[in-house]
């Protein structure tokens, strides 16, 4: 199992701190980061990510008692936002397919116990939208693709950034019931949200607020 540790964790821009001196770990289930809009939910996650840097303090990811490389431990993550914008002029699965292609992940050796990348398509109900371009979809239809790309590489963490942003009432069931398979297969998540219901399905809390 994967595990993180923060210690002494500060962030903060020219004329704000977002975050200081903010220490935890998780090692298991689901990590809510919760906060008003601007606490720093999202740099949060970006930086336990490696998708951002941090002003001072120290990310441990280990595996089995050993440090994960940045390189191996980029294989191993999923990342959803609401920023993240795939290809207009290419098709569901083209933009899957490029995602991998350039990320290495190599979906012929896919273990057999895990689920192919045209499954998850599947999984969050998208399968029939696999050959229309990612222009054509509505908001919620593209939140889904952008949970089933995330989910194509079967990560072993999985960072989840308001993922019910744009989804109706099915795509917010979708959300509670992947939250579940998800912890039950152990990978590891952290869900941003100011969103109560979805903190709800998070196993603790941590309040940047606080």
């Amino acid at each position: 199992m994967i595990e993180l540790k923060a210690v002494q964790l500060r962030k903060q821009y020219t004329h704000r701190r977002l975050f200081s001196e903010l220490s935890f770990e998780h090692r298991s289930g689901v990590l809510g980061i919760a906060g008003a809009n601007g606490s720093g939910k999202s740099t949060l996650l970006r930086c336990i990510a490696f998708l951002q840097g941090i002003d001072a303090g120290e990310i441990h990811w280990t595996q089995e008692g050993n440090t994960v490389d940045r390189e191996n431990f980029r294989q191993a993550i999923g990342f959803v936002a609401p920023n993240i914008q795939f290809y207009d002029e290419l098709t569901v699965q083209e933009n899957m397919d490029f995602v991998q292609k350039m990320s290495g992940f190599d979906p012929h050796k896919i273990p057999h116990n895990q689920a192919h990348p045209i499954d998850w398509l599947a999984k969050t109900q998208i399968k029939d939208l696999a050959e229309y371009r990612y222009q054509r979809l509505s908001t919620g239809q593209q939140q889904r693709v952008k949970l089933a790309i995330a989910l194509s590489r079967n990560p072993s963490v999985l960072f989840l950034d308001e993922p019910g942003a744009n989804l109706d009432a099915l795509g917010k069931d979708l959300i509670k019931e992947l939250l579940t398979d998800l912890r039950i297969k152990g990978t590891l998540l952290f869900l941003a949200s100011n969103d109560p219901k979805e903190l709800d399905l998070c196993d603790r809390i941590l309040d940047l607020d606080h």
